[in-house]
């Protein structure tokens, strides 16, 4: 059984359980410290994160913000708020994200952007964050497949967003 819950990378090093209210300090970890004062926190709740509390993460950091509600380890929902850009949703393992979705008679394709208006909202977001994004390795990503786990594609996704890994170095 792999992780349900949320990953969420904000411009600050406050821990998120000082921000929502939603969130305990049992219920978050450090998942991983990035260059440029990010920090992408794992938040192990059932409910994602909403985008309401998207929204305050943004405003009290003054940065924007991005989640992934990862669902056992299989796929994720991506959502994104910039500060002078807007809301947006994608999906990381979209055949994955298909079945779940065919429960409950939903669809990918009314729920989240295609890859392409993916692939624009994501660069759209990463300039606001003030970062260098890669639109070919954004691509790439926006199309993998999780194996097994889609937890190494958001990682990569925020590498292509140019939110970078701190070296161990």
């Amino acid at each position: 059984m792999g992780f349900w819950g949320s990953l969420l990378a904000v411009k600050s090093d406050d821990q998120v359980s000082a921000q929502l209210p939603e969130v305990s300090e049992s219920n978050e970890s450090v998942f991983l410290d990035s260059d440029g004062g990010w920090r992408v926190w794992a938040i192990d709740r059932e409910d994602p994160i909403s985008e309401n509390e998207l929204s305050m993460m943004v405003e009290r950091s003054e940065a924007p913000a991005l989640c992934a509600y990862v669902m056992d380890s299989d796929c994720a929902v991506i959502e994104a708020l910039g500060v002078r850009t807007g809301f947006w949703r994608t999906c990381l393992g979209r055949e994955s994200m298909t079945a779940y979705m065919t429960e409950s008679g939903e669809t990918v394709g009314a729920w989240f952007l295609s890859a392409d208006e993916s692939v624009r909202a994501a660069l759209d977001w990463a300039r606001d964050a003030g970062c260098d994004p890669s639109e070919s390795r954004l691509a790439e990503v926006l199309a993998a497949v999780p194996d097994p786990f889609v937890e190494p594609i958001f990682v990569a996704m925020l590498e292509a967003l140019g939110v970078r890994s701190v070296s161990d170095d």
